[in-house]
């Protein structure tokens, strides 16, 4: 018997519902940067793919026992930074496609690029706000359903 078979029997089999959320929170934010890393337009895909990561991160967080300590508090930052992420993920062909239809087809790629600017500094302030209300969002994440 392995240990977290040991642990399941232990809790119940309620750490089978357990995540390791530093690697989920790894695996989003790699596969976010990548959007950042390589030139081209904002597409569709991208859209899905961040909406993806959000349910992902939505579906998995957990309010926090220890958030007085400092890990906690790099907990929730990350949290809020994978959630931005997300988000500035989200936005990128909305962003896209409101800079073409202003004008910006001058050049090839000029939107998409002003785009990918725009999120990036975008990035910071949405993850400060996500920071801010964490406990809000943890909180109506553990609400239980409202019965029929």
């Amino acid at each position: 018997m392995t240990t977290s078979e040991a642990d399941d029997r232990r809790s119940g089999g309620a750490a089978s519902m357990s995540v390791d959320t530093g690697a989920l929170t790894t695996a989003i934010v790699a596969a976010g940067a990548s959007f950042f890393a390589q030139p081209g337009d904002w597409t569709f895909l991208s859209v899905v793919l961040g909406a993806a990561f959000q349910l992902i991160l939505l579906a998995y967080h957990r309010p926090q026992q220890d958030a007085g300590t400092v890990q906690g508090v790099f907990v929730r930052a990350a949290f809020a930074g994978t959630v931005g992420l997300s988000l500035c993920i989200i936005a990128g062909l909305p962003l896209q496609l409101a800079a073409e239809k202003a004008g910006m087809t001058n050049e090839a790629h000029a939107a998409a690029d002003a785009v990918t600017e725009w999120v990036s500094w975008a990035w910071l302030p949405v993850t400060a706000v996500v920071f801010w209300l964490e406990p809000r969002i943890a909180r109506a994440l553990m609400r239980s359903r409202p019965s029929r």
